[in-house]
């Protein structure tokens, strides 16, 4: 994904994000972090986040008369019991050094849909995606993209077996995507 002006950021090595105001040179780019507060930062250190649109969205009131389908129910006879996903950048590619962030967590993400598709046609019931701590732009990623499957419940994993940088999913109905992925 290639960064532009007005583009939101966040920082790899820096909590936060901000919005990219203008590109001071090939490898520099200035980004407003606060209203009125500019700094400059290295293109190398940004990853562009994805604008996320409400356009499909539905909304139901509570008190609507509308019936809604009741999500399908899993047959436990062909449900498997769990899938683990290591999404670190070394562990999907051997030649990643020439990459740039953008380019990698694009990886990671299409990987990661990969995987999540393959465990809902293949009647896991839970999958554990392991993205390691960081600075939380590839969980944050991750739990964007479950936000736009129905379907799904998602947490931190297991501190004890994966410490702070794992994402446990539960597929509690076969339903696809809500929008287009």
């Amino acid at each position: 994904m290639r960064m532009k002006v007005g583009d939101t950021v966040r920082f790899l090595n820096e909590k936060g994000e901000g919005i990219v105001k203008e590109f001071i040179s090939s490898i520099k780019a200035r980004v407003e972090i606060s209203k009125g507060i500019e700094i400059d930062v290295p293109i190398k250190d940004l990853v562009a986040i994805p604008a996320f649109s409400l356009e499909n969205l539905r909304v139901i009131h509570k008190d609507s008369t509308v019936k809604q389908k009741p999500a399908p129910i899993i047959s436990k006879s062909h449900a498997k019991d769990e899938m683990f996903v290591d999404l670190h950048i070394d562990k999907l590619m051997e030649d990643h050094y020439g990459l740039t962030n953008t380019e990698k967590l694009d990886i990671q993400a299409k990987y990661f849909r990969k995987k999540l598709e393959m465990a809902i046609n293949g009647h896991f019931t839970k999958v554990v995606f392991i993205h390691g701590v960081g600075n939380g732009v590839l969980r944050q990623t991750i739990r964007d993209l479950l936000k736009t499957y129905e379907g799904i419940e998602y947490s931190d994993a297991s501190y004890q077996k994966f410490g702070a940088g794992a994402t446990e999913v539960r597929i509690v109905s076969r339903n696809k995507s809500r929008g287009s992925i």
